[in-house]
């Protein structure tokens, strides 16, 4: 598998960068199998964000939302030193981890993503240095919906208006994109345990999964300290300061830096 892009120098003009490798073997069976306990435990059903509003629909494991407050695994995964490494790569040293979102796409039927900016939907988050870590739990492809990402569409942070997609996907909203801009697509193929990280404004998106192999990917998203700030009246999950210092909001993160114990209560 290849890629153009995949040097963390990119970042800043294309949008978006790979870091093959960063978890191996051994940490990718540990997470498959917690993501194996959370799909076992699934409930029925599951209120999301969808077409514009929070809505209760019949559970899928695309919906497996903001695992890491509630799990010690999954926010230990979001501070991964090897994790945090490749964001500060991108962001810079101070960072807060503001959400998380585990998007599996089952065999055959996995539902696709419609283009879209990750920013328009938070609406507690001011700044624009925010980035999403896309960490490959399968191995993806073309071949079974892996992301595409249209470079470069990042620049001038552009908040670009959402229009229903009338389709059975995961967000039911999308945003206008010309036929050059689709032709522009690269497809992010990588092996598990490799991620990407992707400007919040960039626009992203993913083919449905028609294959015989799952599409699982966890989705950790951080921002620089300095210069983006959380308003956790209305964030729906705490903010972690995971390195270096918090910036104007920091009373407002809960401490999560490298030696820092867990907080109580975790299962």
């Amino acid at each position: 598998m290849s890629n153009p892009n995949t040097n963390a120098a990119d970042y800043r003009t294309a949008g978006y960068c790979l870091f093959r490798e960063v978890l191996d073997t051994e940490e990718i069976r540990v997470v498959n199998a917690e993501l194996e306990a959370l799909l076992r435990d699934m409930p029925e059903t599951l209120v999301v964000y969808k077409d514009g509003e929070h809505k209760e629909v019949p559970a899928r494991s695309e919906y497996l939302t903001e695992p890491h407050p509630g799990k010690a695994s999954w926010l230990e995964l979001c501070r991964h030193p090897r994790v945090l490494d490749a964001v500060e790569a991108v962001l810079g040293p101070d960072l807060i981890l503001i959400m998380s979102h585990i998007i599996a796409k089952r065999p055959g039927d996995g539902l696709p993503v419609a283009w879209h900016q990750d920013n328009t939907y938070w609406h507690s988050v001011e700044g624009t240095e925010v980035g999403t870590v896309w960490l490959a739990l399968d191995d993806v492809d073309l071949g079974n919906g892996c992301m595409q990402i249209i470079p470069c569409t990042h620049e001038g942070y552009p908040e670009m208006e959402k229009v229903s997609t009338g389709d059975d996907d995961l967000l039911g909203l999308t945003v206008e994109v010309t036929e050059d801009m689709v032709e522009a697509a690269v497809p992010l193929e990588m092996k598990a345990g490799s991620l990407s990280i992707h400007d919040s404004y960039v626009l992203h998106g993913s083919e449905p999964n028609t294959s015989d192999r799952r599409r699982a990917a966890y989705t950790m998203r951080y921002a620089n300290a300095r210069t983006v700030t959380v308003d956790t009246r209305k964030h729906w999950v705490p903010v972690y300061l995971v390195r270096g210092e918090g910036g104007a909001n920091a009373a407002d993160y809960i401490d999560l830096r490298p030696g820092r114990a867990l907080p109580g209560g975790l299962a």
